[in-house]
Parts: structure tokens; C-alpha cells; sequence
């Protein structure tokens, strides 16, 4: 039952068809094998016995006994006369004939007995009153019955296998039927689970527990659409009420900054109050953008043709500061055998994509290593590849860094967005975002197909 227990639902439906199937067919088998090794039994010993009385019907006393001989290569005989008050006279014994004429049912031969009334032996004995009886043994080899049945069970057994490779693709099918709202319904929320919106699953019109199912998922779903619904709005109507005050703040601690009558004290200050308040601006933006992602169409893409070599080093070029604030090298390798990096995308939101990848390596960049920015061109896809030394595996957490608000490091700054946002980004502009950890490296890769963005 433990063993049970752990296999799948499918697999439980094959065991449990398929095994019914194959017991059904093996009790019809076993009755069928029975039932027809009877009636060839009973079939032989009737020939047996025919053969038998024809042999007595031949046999004459008259003036002698007469008998007529068996077939020597399968058959036995012993004919025996009895009369009353007289000891048994044996006419007739085939060699090897079984000294038991009654033969037991584990004797290697058939055995049948006949007999009919008879005269005493002498000139007009075939017309004689009878007074005694003529008896009849006849013997044959149990070995072609046997081998009859051997054959037989060799046909049933096939039969047997044939019918439990037949039952096992039958109860694949019934299985794979059953299962398939199962299925339908569990696609349905995988597509959910990497999807902007919240669709609601198939109901199939099967009137069972699965259709009920189906039923009570959609009502769940229809609830967090409608949460998840008042977090977008609210997270938009805040950016948008935060922005200006933002963008004011900022704008007084340029210009106090700039003031020559500032004290240098102040302006040092000032300096750090404004680096803060350009990570709450970003932390706003994000916020605001992750509002539209949630619906596609709040976020219009404005495709041109964009050189993807000359963009990713412009970002590289504007990024590098602050990778040697933090103490992290950066490097560019562009292939320089690729006839061109021309794509047609969305520049802004590229850049964006870029901007969080990058700035995901310089957090968690193991430090004093360098990051590695790779532009590259082959026959499938035009794409950039970023990878560095990580301070810690991710081992599991490797499948969760697109997740929203996830944070490998919490001790990093951030809302654990950058590859959240970057993900559906890549999703919107159609291309690929790939993870892969391998000797403590993590190489993230940015792949547009040739066939869609080529020039």
C-alpha cells in the first residue's frame, strides 16, 4: 500500500485497469484450458473405446480364436475369456501390456475396457448360446494427448499475453481518457502561473467530481484575479501620486547642491539624500511598470531597427561606474565575425532588460571577480549573454530568480523586481531568457530568433 500510495494517479488507473483486465483474462483462460483439455480427453478416450469395440467384433471362436491384431506401433491388447466355474483364460497379451489391466489414472497409458457375451471356443461357437464373456483391453500412449494439451497451452498462453499487452494499451487509453480534463485543466494553470492575466480553467460537461473541480478552481481564481486586480491598481495609482512629489524633491536637491553658498558639509549631505531618493524614484518606477505588466496592453512596444552590438555597449559604457564602486570588473566581448547585430525591437524596453541584468551581476558578483557581457550572432538567434562568480550556489532558487519580489540575497537592496520585470520583458519583445548555473558561475542569456527579429 506504501508503494501505492507513492505512484501517480495515472499510473494507479494503468495498474488497477490493466490489472483487472489481465485477471479477467487469465480466469477465462484457466476455465478455457480446463474446459477444452475435458473434452479432448473425452474425445480420445471415445475413439479409444470405438477402436476398441471394433477390435472385439472382429475377434471369432469359431472353430479357434481369431483375433485381429493391434496397431504394434501405438496400440496394446490383452483379450481374456471367462465362463463360470472355470479360472480366466487369457487369449491374448501384447508385450509391455500393463500387468494391472485396471491401470492407474498416473499410468503413462489410456486404458479401455470392452466386452460382450461369448460361447466356448469350438465348431459353431459364433452361433452357440453364450455363456460366458469376451473381454477387451486396449491400451495406447498417453503422449499425444499430451502434446494436443502442451500445444494448447502454448496457444493460451499466447493468447494470455497477447490479451495483457492489449489490456495494458487499452487501460492506457481509458486512462489517458479519463485523465484528460485533468490534463486540460492542469495545462490551463501552468499557462496561468507564467501568464499576465488570470483565465479561467475548462469545465468539462462530465457531471462528476472532475467537473466540480473545475467548477470551485474558477471560483478561487475568480477572487485573486480580482486581488490581484486591486494590487495592480493600487500599485499604479501610487507610482503615478509619487512621481511628482519625486521628481520636485529631486529637482530642490539638484539645485541646493549646486549652490556655492551651500556649506561643502551640507552639499555632502545633500549628495547622499539625493542618491537615496533615486533609488526610491527607481523602486517608484518599478512599481509602475510592474502595474502595466500585468496587462500587456497597457505596455505598446515601439519597434525600429536597433544595433544591438552599439546599444549593449552604450549600456555597458553608462553601467561601468558602478561597477567599480562596487568593487566589480566589467568586460565586453562582441563577436566580430557577425555581418551585423541588427534586430527590430522596442529599444526602451531592451534597455530596461539589459539595465536589470547588469545590475543583477554587480549585487551578486562574487567580489574583486568580473562580470562577463557577451554579444553574439549564430544561424538560430542574435543574443547577449551575461555571467559572473556567484557568492553562494542558488541550487533550487535557480528556477525562482524570475519570480516576483524574490530575493537570492536579502541583505541586497532592491524589491527582488529587476528579473521579474526583465523576464516579461523578454516575453513581450519575443524573445528568450535562459538561467544556468554551472561551476559556481550563473550565465544569463538573452536570445532573439533570427527568424522573427533578423534584419
Amino acid at each position: 500500500m506504501a508503494l501505492l500510495s507513492t505512484l501517480s494517479l495515472r499510473r494507479r488507473l494503468l495498474l488497477g485497469l490493466a490489472g483487472g483486465l489481465m485477471l479477467l483474462t487469465l480466469l477465462a483462460g484457466a476455465y478455457q484450458y480446463f474446459s477444452l483439455r475435458r473434452l479432448l480427453a473425452r474425445a480420445d478416450h471415445e475413439r479409444l473405446r470405438a477402436r476398441a469395440e471394433l477390435l472385439l467384433s472382429r475377434i471369432s471362436l469359431d472353430p479357434l480364436p481369431t483375433l485381429p491384431l493391434p496397431d504394434q506401433a501405438s496400440e496394446q491388447m490383452r483379450v481374456v475369456l471367462r465362463f463360470p466355474g472355470r479360472a480366466p483364460w487369457e487369449v491374448f497379451r501384447s508385450p509391455g501390456f500393463p500387468t494391472d489391466s485396471a491401470a492407474s489414472p498416473t499410468h503413462p497409458l489410456q486404458l479401455v475396457h470392452v466386452q460382450r457375451p461369448a460361447a466356448v471356443p469350438g465348431p459353431g461357437a459364433n452361433e452357440a448360446l453364450p455363456t460366458g464373456q469376451l473381454l477387451l483391453w486396449l491400451a495406447r500412449p498417453a503422449a499425444p494427448l499430451a502434446a494436443e494439451l502442451r500445444q494448447v497451452r502454448t496457444v493460451l498462453l499466447l493468447g494470455l499475453l497477447g490479451s495483457a499487452g492489449l489490456a495494458a494499451l487499452l487501460a492506457a487509453w481509458l486512462g489517458g481518457a479519463a485523465l484528460h480534463p485533468l490534463r486540460r485543466i492542469s495545462a490551463q494553470a501552468q499557462r496561468i502561473r507564467d501568464a499576465a492575466s488570470i483565465e479561467p480553467l475548462p469545465v468539462p460537461a462530465t457531471g462528476d467530481e472532475v467537473q466540480t473541480l473545475a467548477e470551485t478552481l474558477n471560483a478561487v481564481l475568480g477572487r485573486l484575479r480580482e486581488q490581484a486586480e486591486v494590487q495592480a491598481n493600487f500599485l499604479a495609482a501610487a507610482a503615478h501620486e509619487l512621481r511628482t512629489p519625486l521628481a520636485t524633491l529631486q529637482l530642490s536637491l539638484d539645485v541646493t547642491g549646486t549652490d556655492p553658498t551651500v556649506p561643502a558639509v551640507t552639499r555632502e549631505a545633500l549628495a547622499g539624500h539625493g542618491a537615496e531618493l533615486r533609488r526610491l524614484s527607481r523602486l517608484v518606477e518599478d512599481f509602475l511598470l510592474v502595474s502595466r505588466l500585468r496587462t500587456p496592453e497597457a505596455l505598446p512596444l515601439y519597434r525600429a531597427a536597433v544595433e544591438l552590438d552599439e546599444l549593449v555597449l552604450a549600456i555597458v559604457d553608462r553601467a561601468l561606474p558602478a561597477f567599480r564602486a562596487a568593487g566589480r570588473q566589467l568586460h565586453l566581448h562582441i563577436d566580430e565575425q557577425a555581418a551585423d547585430y541588427r534586430l527590430s525591437t522596442d529599444a526602451d524596453k531592451l534597455t530596461t532588460i539589459l539595465l536589470n541584468l547588469l545590475d543583477n551581476a554587480r549585487k551578486h558578483a562574487r567580489l574583486h571577480t568580473s562580470v562577463q557581457v557577451q554579444v553574439a550572432r549564430t544561424a538560430d538567434y542574435v543574443g547577449v549573454s551575461v555571467h559572473n562568480e556567484l557568492l553562494a550556489p542558488l541550487g533550487d532558487n535557480l528556477t525562482r530568480l524570475t519570480a516576483p519580489y524574490f530575493q537570492a540575497d536579502v541583505l541586497q537592496d532592491g524589491a527582488g523586481l529587476g528579473l521579474w520585470i526583465s523576464s516579461r520583458l523578454a516575453q513581450l519583445l519575443g524573445a528568450e531568457l535562459h538561467f544556468t548555473e554551472a561551476a559556481g558561475q550563473l550565465r544569463v542569456e538573452l536570445r532573439f530568433p533570427v527568424a522573427v527579429h533578423g534584419a
